[in-house]
């Protein structure tokens, strides 16, 4: 989504981004990226506990206490942070 995009859709107060490929809107330009990973656990966009997971956006990793521009980065891939289970 592209800048000009957003700024359109900024008009209507709804921030529209995408994680893991799945598209999630909020009302915030700027959300906190454990937030993110919250919002993108609810909507089916990665499985387990977001507090696991660091959000990976195109300006780079941002940190779960971060905040999120979403006019600056707004499509987004979730790594898990912490070791998984093999059986």
């Amino acid at each position: 989504m592209t800048t000009a995009d957003m700024k359109d859709i900024q008009e209507d107060g709804i921030f529209p981004f995408k994680v893991n490929g799945v598209e999630i809107q909020t009302t915030q330009l700027r959300v906190v990226a454990l937030d993110i990973l919250a919002l993108a656990k609810d909507a089916g966009a990665m499985p387990g506990d977001p507090e696991e997971y660091i959000l990976q956006g195109e300006k780079g990793q941002h940190g779960q206490e971060v905040w999120v521009d979403l006019l600056e980065d707004n499509e987004f891939i979730t790594i898990r942070s912490t070791a998984t289970q093999v059986a």
